[in-house]
């Protein structure tokens, strides 16, 4: 069951709904067979699937944060991939499709970071408060400067390329959340490109 407005916390295990597409966050263990090498990370599903769209909130590499404390906006945050339990992940390399900046999963490392914020069509934010489902937001790569984000172009196993692109005013940024309340997936709406 949805959990209206409650507070994504350290911890918390979301999904990630690209609003542009409607298709959620997802990865599984399989490898980009160029580039990286690393694991895939793409838009799947209309329905959030447990299984390969659930993302634990963490926070950023070499840093702790008391589980269960709330994620105030304008924060550097990870996500981890609960069933592989691989870090979402970007760096300098380019995607197999559109040639942006790849997104993987991959270990600990500060290309495992990334800037909360609300979403935007201007570079004005309002960052005050602490994330809640239901909230629109934009997710910055620390290291590159780029935003998650996502498009209709489709890779080879027919899902949806998923890439960092752009500063992160662009309507394919935009993402929805949601949250995770014992055995149900709670969904986010995540703007993301």
């Amino acid at each position: 069951m949805l959990e209206h407005r409650s507070q994504i916390r350290y911890g918390s295990k979301i999904a990630l709904k690209h609003i542009a597409t409607g298709r959620f966050l997802s990865s599984k263990d399989i490898k980009y067979e160029a580039g990286s090498r690393q694991q895939m990370v793409f838009c799947s599903n209309w329905q959030p699937d447990k299984q390969h769209d659930c993302w634990i909130v963490i926070p950023p590499c070499e840093k702790h944060c008391k589980p269960g404390s709330p994620v105030p906006f304008n924060s550097v945050i990870g996500l981890k991939h609960q069933q592989t339990s691989q870090n979402l992940h970007s760096h300098d390399i380019e995607s197999p499709k559109t040639k942006q900046q790849e997104v993987t999963c991959c270990g600990i490392d500060t290309n495992d970071d990334w800037l909360l914020q609300r979403h935007s069509i201007t570079s004005s934010y309002d960052d005050s408060g602490y994330l809640m489902v239901g909230d629109i937001i934009s997710l910055r790569h620390i290291n590159t400067n780029k935003s998650l984000s996502s498009h209709d172009f489709m890779l080879n196993n027919g899902n949806q390329e998923v890439t960092c692109h752009s500063d992160g005013h662009e309507e394919n940024h935009k993402v929805e959340l949601f949250k995770s309340n014992h055995n149900n997936l709670t969904v986010i709406n995540c703007f993301y490109s």
